[in-house]
């Protein structure tokens, strides 16, 4: 139940952020993937036996995402900011 209210916000704050931005795809991807970072390391340490779960809300939020702004550079972004997050 976490994972998919985690989905729900993550969505919700990439449309957030995305109207603040005016579509600023580095801007957007770097906080976007910071937010990502902590989700992850949140939920990893939450439940360190079962990762498989977070990664694969986070592979749904990135799927959903670039799905919706079909842009590779902000894809790249966001997914190397997670890392740094």
């Amino acid at each position: 139940m976490d994972n998919v209210i985690a989905i729900g916000v993550g969505l919700a704050l990439r449309a957030v952020i995305d109207i603040l931005t005016d579509s600023d795809y580095r801007l957007t991807g770097t906080l976007i993937g910071l937010w990502e970072g902590f989700v992850l390391s949140h939920f990893l340490h939450k439940n360190p036996r079962n990762p498989n779960d977070a990664y694969l809300a986070l592979a749904t939020r990135f799927a959903i995402d670039f799905l919706l702004t079909n842009s590779l550079v902000r894809f790249a972004l966001t997914g190397a900011w997670t890392l740094v997050g």
